[in-house]
C-alpha cells in the first residue's frame, strides 16, 4: 500500500479548489478568523474577490470565526463543531465529537451554508499534494492548554 496522507480538499464556495495537507498528529482549527490554522480569509478565491462582494457574501459569513476543530491520528479524524451555524458531516448536522476512519473512505464537511470540503486520504505522490507543505503540526495536549487561555 502506498504511503498515504490526510487531506482537506475544498469542493464548494470560496474554498473550492484549495488543498490542505494534514500531517499525522495535526490538531487544527478552521474558520474565518485569520488566527485559525486554516483561515478561509487566506484562500485564493477570497483574496481575489473584491472587498465589497466578500463582505456582503451571506453564505461565507455563516462560517464562524472558529468553526471546526480537526485532529488527525493514524488515519482517524476527530471532528468537533465549534460554530453557531453548524458543521455538517456527510450532509447531516455534526453532533458532539465525531470520529471518522479515513482509511474506510472520504467524507464531506460543510461549514455554514456553503463552504464544503472532502476529508480523505491520498497517496503522498498525488499531484494535488506532491509539493504542499503540511498545515502546521501542534501536539493536541499543547493546543488544548493554549485554548484554555482564549
Amino acid at each position: 500500500m502506498a504511503d498515504q496522507v490526510a487531506v482537506l480538499l475544498g469542493t464548494a464556495g470560496l474554498v473550492e479548489g484549495e488543498c490542505f495537507l494534514l500531517d499525522q498528529g495535526v490538531d487544527l482549527i478552521i474558520g474565518r478568523s485569520r488566527s485559525c490554522d486554516i483561515s478561509l480569509r487566506r484562500t485564493t478565491a477570497y483574496l481575489k474577490t473584491p472587498p465589497a462582494a466578500r463582505d456582503g457574501d451571506h453564505d461565507f459569513n455563516t462560517v464562524s470565526r472558529r468553526h471546526v476543530r480537526i485532529q488527525i491520528s493514524n488515519a482517524v479524524a476527530a471532528i468537533q463543531d465549534l460554530s453557531t451555524n453548524g458543521t455538517f458531516y456527510n450532509g447531516e448536522p455534526l453532533k458532539d465529537h465525531q470520529k471518522i476512519d479515513l482509511s474506510s473512505g472520504a467524507c464531506t464537511l460543510r461549514l455554514g451554508t456553503r463552504e464544503s470540503f472532502q476529508l480523505c486520504m491520498l497517496d503522498r505522490g498525488d499531484p494535488r499534494v506532491k509539493d504542499l507543505q503540511p498545515v502546521s503540526v501542534v501536539a493536541a495536549a499543547a493546543k488544548s492548554d493554549a485554548d484554555k487561555g482564549d
